[in-house]
């Protein structure tokens, strides 16, 4: 079987798979290659404004966790309907002539998807199995290796369309476009990813009860990263740390989640249960244990704060190894977002 292109193909022919796989970069691309330019325009922006509403609800500290996460739910299901539209637009733009001809084939740009779902796949579908097989565990053992699965899928599925018996390109410059495209795209999201993880909010899971009932082992929560950019911590902030020198030379290499109870300059004594600052009662409007064992009155020096678990009794903190620097700390645990019936926002 030869492969394409048809001089007598006109170069107005849309491919439906060509369109899905443009659909994945991003919702409305697809409907944009396939003629759709209204429907297309109107789809991006959509997108563009539930994932800028979602994350603002989900990672502000004023914002409804519960909403943000049901509009990106509603995102993610609105980027679904866009590829199925895409194929449909693109499938609709062409002459019966042309569909009966790309569907008795083997389409290219359906390895192509394939193949970016899963690696291997692609091959499968055009009946190169020993490629299947190699591309697949190639990729599996990448995974270990940073950046390198990104590079190697974009060299998997461009292969699976230079390697397919059909297709109807004149030239190679589409699949090799995706190709560099792809392996852009995925280095800008990474990079994204790498810059809000580092500098605005993280997702920390919970794995121990030191903060007891307030948050609970297996409690997914995120962490505000920019907020002490802008003001000091506060007393009652609940804060996640990475472990001072004390907890550094014990072994300790996790980060932890303890509650500010003194500030810098202040006195701290916990007498009968209660903690005192500057000889006063601390008033704590937060579920937390009593503390079991008293603590002599302590200066937290400048630059520090003195941090309790709300499980008193049960958790390592100030009480044990010291104070915590101010530049251990890394953000203010703000939101719970898993499991669903305690999605909300953390008690300060």
């Amino acid at each position: 079987m030869s492969q394409f292109p048809h001089p007598s193909l006109p170069s107005s022919v849309k491919e439906p798979w060509l369109a899905v796989n443009l659909s994945l970069f991003f919702p409305g691309i697809g409907q944009l290659y396939a003629g759709k330019i209204i429907r297309g325009h109107s789809l991006i922006i959509t997108q563009v404004g539930l994932y800028a509403l979602s994350g603002w609800l989900i990672l502000s500290q004023i914002g409804n966790i519960f909403i943000g996460e049901l509009l990106l739910i509603t995102a993610f299901a609105l980027s679904i309907w866009g590829i199925f539209d895409a194929y449909d637009c693109a499938k609709t733009a062409n002459s019966p002539s042309f569909e009966k001809l790309r569907t008795s084939q083997k389409d290219p740009w359906l390895a192509v998807f394939l193949s970016r779902l899963v690696p291997g796949a692609g091959h499968l579908y055009i009946n190169r199995l020993w490629f299947s097989v190699l591309f697949f565990t190639f990729f599996v053992i990448s995974l270990l290796v940073q950046l390198v699965p990104i590079l190697l899928k974009s060299l998997i599925f461009y292969h699976v369309y230079i390697a397919s018996t059909i297709r109807r390109e004149r030239n190679q410059l589409p699949i090799l476009g995706m190709a560099l495209v792809s392996i852009l795209f995925s280095l800008i999201i990474s990079l994204q990813i790498f810059f809000i993880k580092t500098h605005i909010a993280d997702t920390h899971i919970i794995v121990t009860n030191e903060m007891k009932p307030t948050l609970q082992r297996g409690d997914h929560v995120i962490v505000d990263k920019q907020i002490y950019r802008f003001k000091s911590p506060q007393r009652g902030d609940i804060v996640l740390f990475s472990p001072p020198e004390p907890l550094q030379d014990n072994h300790f290499r996790e980060a932890f989640i303890q509650r500010i109870i003194g500030l810098p300059g202040e006195r701290v004594e916990i007498q009968n249960g209660r903690v005192y600052i500057n000889s006063q009662p601390l008033e704590e409007n937060y579920p937390q244990k009593l503390s079991q064992y008293s603590f002599i009155p302590i200066t937290v020096p400048a630059n520090s704060y003195f941090v309790l678990g709300d499980n008193r009794n049960h958790s390592y903190d100030s009480e044990d190894w010291g104070f915590l620097p101010r530049p251990n700390i890394l953000g203010k645990v703000t939101k719970r977002f898993f499991p669903p019936q305690r999605i909300g926002i953390v008690s300060s």
